[in-house]
């Protein structure tokens, strides 16, 4: 609507500037503006009447009196917002099995040891490395 009113004040502001009146009317020093009378030589009689701005005038007129019209009997529309319906759902059951418990197995079983350096402390200090070679072992496995 605001445009509306802004166009229609701006046509007819550019229909004002357009329609400018013949020879003989003017500004007059004091107070307001009234029209007054300019003399006009003898040997020119006839007047000039600026046709063509006293009809961009009227067809300013007309749109003008038409958009403010327009604007002020144009239907309103309201746009309703319904929020979306709220679906509660109850939380899925879950239901899980017991933990079977499997108890473990074990075996006593020869199992390889694989050669070694192994490091051994004397009495004084000194670390002596020797070679301890593969061999195999008991050992008790879990097996499952």
């Amino acid at each position: 609507m605001k445009k509306a009113l802004v166009f229609a004040m701006a046509a007819m502001a550019a229909a004002t500037l357009m329609a400018r009146p013949g020879p003989g009317f003017g500004p007059r020093p004091g107070f307001g503006r009234r029209p007054v009378p300019v003399p006009v030589p003898m040997h020119h009689h006839h007047h000039h009447h600026n046709g063509g701005a006293i009809a961009a005038g009227v067809v300013g007129g007309a749109l003008l009196g038409g958009l403010v019209t327009a604007a002020v009997t144009a239907p309103r529309t309201t746009t309703v917002v319904t929020p979306a319906p709220v679906v509660v759902q109850p939380a899925p059951v879950v239901v899980q099995p017991a933990p079977v418990v499997v108890q473990p197995v074990y075996q006593t079983q020869n199992v390889w040891v694989e050669g070694r350096y192994v490091d051994t402390v004397q009495p004084n200090g000194a670390v002596v490395r020797t070679w301890q070679p593969g061999h195999y072992e008991q050992r008790t496995v879990q097996i499952q």
